[in-house]
């Protein structure tokens, strides 16, 4: 899949940006696979922590915020930019379009 500024390879379960591979950790790489499976469709909070981290843990909201933010720093991306991982406040997730957010977008 490729988001411009960065190749996701299901497949391989590699990420490069340009030529340079980003090492992504397993749970990092679990949600970036969820949303890019995905692509375009709003991922729901609950859906990602029982996908990623289990049952247990649909309400450890606090882990998908950390998380994200060291997934969306080493694609290039910050939660007011929104490019490539959109944020639906309260809700969810979902893979954006790779343009800066515009003010008909949901945060």
């Amino acid at each position: 899949v490729d988001a411009g500024a960065f190749v996701v390879d299901l497949t391989a379960k590699q990420v490069t940006r340009g030529e340079v591979p980003v090492h992504l950790t397993p749970t990092e790489w679990g949600i970036l696979e969820l949303l890019v499976r995905n692509e375009g469709k709003l991922v729901g909070q609950k859906d990602i922590l029982s996908t990623v981290w289990g049952p247990k843990y649909l309400n450890q909201t606090n882990y998908l915020r950390v998380y994200l933010a060291s997934l969306r720093r080493k694609l290039g991306d910050s939660a007011v930019a929104g490019r490539f991982i959109r944020t639906v406040r309260g809700v969810g997730y979902r893979m954006g379009d790779g343009q800066p957010r515009g003010a008909s977008d949901e945060r």
